[in-house]
């Protein structure tokens, strides 16, 4: 009986020796070696953000596009009409002219002759003006064609996040010609 009794005692002992320990939810956390990761909208860098919005794209632009770009700390100007466009590139104040993928290679030539040292990011609408879905096919060939010509493009509507990643890469984008520029 005696031996019994010492062996249920160490096997108990055993048992309790081997069972994970339980800790609180965020110690679990800290065990792990990280923490609960904080996002912030803050961008490392900000930028002058000129939207060019003519009036056939107008229905097409996510309400939440200037609302993120500026909680993100970006300088957001937008213009209209291409005359108030050509003022505002004329300031050279912007360093991210976001426009329609349409319209991005032509800006793109018109900033290269002008000297103007502005990043075209063109932006790939998913809906059409009567709020359909593009086809997909269509939708893969621009986004690449536009990846291709410009390095990097914006989706819309998208996420706030994609669209402050995609003013940050422009800006990445931008300081890598200008470095290739310079001697």
């Amino acid at each position: 009986m005696r031996r019994t009794v010492v062996l249920v005692c160490v096997g108990v002992a055993l048992i309790i020796q081997s069972a994970i320990l339980v800790l609180a939810c965020g110690d679990k956390l800290l065990l792990l070696g990280r923490g609960i990761r904080y996002q912030s909208r803050q961008t490392p860098r900000a930028a002058a953000v000129l939207l060019y919005v003519p009036p056939s794209t107008r229905a097409l632009v996510d309400p939440k596009l200037e609302s993120a770009l500026k909680e993100a700390g970006h300088r957001l100007r937008s213009v209209t009409t291409p005359t108030a466009l050509e003022e505002a590139l004329r300031s050279g104040q912007f360093d991210v002219v976001l426009a329609d993928l349409a319209d991005a290679a032509n800006l793109q030539r018109v900033l290269a002759a002008a000297h103007i040292d502005s990043f075209v990011l063109p932006a790939v609408h998913l809906l059409t003006a009567d709020g359909r879905q593009q086809p997909k096919n269509q939708l893969k060939v621009d986004a690449a064609r536009a990846s291709k010509e410009f390095g990097v493009v914006l989706q819309v509507p998208g996420k706030s996040g994609h669209y402050c990643a995609a003013v940050d890469k422009a800006l990445e984008l931008k300081l890598k010609q200008g470095r290739l520029k310079t001697p």
